[in-house]
């Protein structure tokens, strides 16, 4: 909390200050007749929740020490009594903060309280200012809204640029593709640069490919996006949707619940992991790490907690590194011709997945507490404070925060004024406001289940073990089985649940 200073004495004017003073007493001593009680201070503001404890839990550990301050001072302000568990959500829990994709585990037996009127109308959080994305659907879940966006996430192509300045890298590009190198627009340009530096340089020219197949699906998923469907505006896509219920579908269809792993979206996904793959450093690691090493790679896709990783001197991040938005694609799925189409127009289809909300427990007994606690950290300012911290890897969720007015809130990841304005601007993209027709990463109770039925044969994939027609072939298989087993009223409810459908 800040405080403001005091008004300063004007020392240059005591005699008189002393004389108005005198005046002033006196004239209270004429007003006030002789017996009459003394005027009294205003009585002290009442707190709201006095007496009324909470029990937080954020199993995010970092996350949690950066909201500890903002809790207390929000309990000492309302009189509440707040316990910040460090811990996934236990059954004593009254409110906790989630990741995005795990709201269908929580809200689909009505286990959290729905967001009163008063938090969305209201000034205090200003939900008219949440991007759609986060306003209309990813804090829904059978509609109904039932959890508070906190934060957002984020994705930026880090690239060298003094390699990307060498003649002979130039010359040779120039001359496999018959275009100037610069920072990859499309995933099959990001694709083609990375093979001619690894060519050149006869060694990996992307950092490692992620071990984890929660991640690898992450990054498999978002190539998948922009070739899966066209970016549409708010008159296209209720267009489309009266044509195609399935127009805000992504790894499963809403109408009838199946997955779509061998959609065109997909298979050009596979196809692209398999080429980067080829230039990808072996084993783990962090991209950050990779890029800053000796000799090592040459560009990489990083998320914002990997960014603020990068190494900085004297508090500067090396002049070399240069920062573009997450690519797109030329050629994507036109449904109404049942093929892909190619466009000059690059299409970027942003793909949602990360980011945190704050929810409330149906069985909380304090309810208007635990939200108005939510509705302040997750408000503008405090808001703007997590999103300012670099090592959260907190991403953008107003579109206030993409204001070029609001710049000093991306100055924490260490890049000079230039490159801090292509950070912003890179974080526009990847936000995508004006896209209507986003895709969202798994968010139903089975998403655990999901994302082990695509990431086994992902990563063979990435090892070069499968091709990509075979590793897409056995996620359809083992997808279909796990399916199987669950009712198919109850799958599909998820599948246009997890859409943010009703």
């Amino acid at each position: 909390m800040q405080y403001s200073p005091p008004i300063p004495h004007n020392r240059h004017r005591p005699r008189a200050r002393a004389a108005a003073a005198l005046l002033v007493v006196s004239a209270l001593a004429v007003l006030v007749p002789v017996g009459c009680d003394p005027v009294l201070p205003p009585a002290a503001q009442s707190k709201p929740f006095e007496g009324q404890s909470l029990t937080l839990h954020c199993p995010d550990a970092a996350f949690a020490d950066a909201v500890a301050p903002m809790v207390a001072a929000w309990a000492a302000r309302t009189g509440a009594t707040v316990r910040v568990e460090r811990a996934p959500a236990a059954p004593d829990a009254d409110l906790a903060i989630i990741p995005t994709g795990a709201l269908g585990e929580w809200a689909d037996g009505g286990h959290l309280a729905p967001v009163p009127a008063k938090l969305r109308t209201g000034e205090q959080f200003q939900w008219a200012g949440l991007l759609p994305v986060y306003g209309e659907r990813l804090s829904t879940w059978g509609g109904q809204v039932v959890a508070v966006p906190l934060t957002g996430d984020g994705f930026v192509l880090v690239y060298d640029r003094d390699r990307f300045a060498d003649p002979a890298a130039r010359a040779e590009y120039q001359k496999r593709h018959n275009r100037a190198l610069a920072a990859p627009a499309t995933w099959d340009e990001l694709a083609d640069v990375a093979a001619v530096f690894a060519d050149l340089d006869k060694r990996p020219s992307l950092p490692p490919l992620p071990a984890d197949p929660d991640k690898l699906f992450d990054l498999f998923a978002r190539v998948a996006a922009a070739h899966d469907r066209r970016a549409l505006n708010d008159v296209e896509l209720a267009a489309r949707v009266a044509r195609d219920p399935d127009a805000l579908a992504f790894q499963y269809s809403v109408v009838s619940g199946k997955p779509r792993p061998q959609a065109h979206g997909f298979r050009r996904a596979a196809e692209w992991l398999d080429r980067a793959r080829r230039a990808s450093a072996p084993g783990t690691g962090d991209p950050a790490a990779a890029l800053a090493a000796p000799n090592g790679a040459v560009l990489g896709l990083l998320s914002l907690d990997q960014l603020a990783r990068l190494p900085k001197a004297t508090g500067a991040v090396a002049a070399r590194f240069a920062v573009a938005p997450v690519p797109g694609a030329r050629a994507y799925f036109d449904p109404d011709r049942g093929a892909p189409v190619t466009s000059d127009q690059l299409n970027y289809v942003p793909y949602f997945s990360g980011g945190r909300l704050g929810v409330v427990r149906a069985k909380c007994a304090h309810q208007e507490a635990a939200f108005d606690l939510l509705a302040d950290l997750g408000g503008p300012a405090r808001g703007a404070e997590l999103i300012g911290t670099p090592g959260l890897g907190a991403g953008p969720v107003r579109g206030s925060h993409l204001k070029s007015e609001r710049l000093l809130l991306w100055l924490g990841y260490g890049f000079d004024g230039p490159r801090s304005q292509q950070l912003l601007a890179a974080l526009e993209q990847y936000a995508g406001p004006t896209v209507k027709n986003p895709t969202l990463g798994p968010r139903g109770p089975d998403r655990a289940a999901v994302v082990a039925a695509v990431g086994a044969p992902l990563l063979d994939l990435a090892a070069g073990k499968v091709a990509p027609a075979a590793a897409l072939q056995r996620a359809e298989t083992d997808w279909a089985a796990r399916d199987a087993q669950l009712p198919a009223a109850q799958l599909l409810r998820w599948r246009q649940r997890g859409a943010g459908l009703n």
